[in-house]
């Protein structure tokens, strides 16, 4: 009996470890796919009607927020960050 509770309690153990880095790396990913696409947008079609539009921010953030998206969802997905 006792043995069964203690399992129990290590599989939600296991359940409620999730990094919340792995999260950011979500967030993070998402928003630079859609940086990106506008960015990639920005350069090869309409041009931004902005100041220094030519610098091409848009862009650049989205290619920094998916390489950083990527490192901290790989890095910290849950398969990773195993006990057993």
């Amino acid at each position: 009996m006792k043995d069964n509770r203690s399992q129990e309690q290590n599989r939600q153990t296991r359940r409620a470890r999730l990094s919340i880095w792995f999260f950011c790396g979500i967030l993070m990913l998402a928003d630079g796919l859609v940086l990106l696409g506008q960015g990639i947008f920005e350069r090869f079609g309409q041009k931004a009607a902005t100041v220094l539009a030519n610098l091409q921010p848009t862009l650049w953030w989205g290619v920094l927020l998916t390489i950083f998206g990527v490192f901290y969802t790989v890095r910290f997905r849950p398969a990773t960050h195993s006990t057993d």
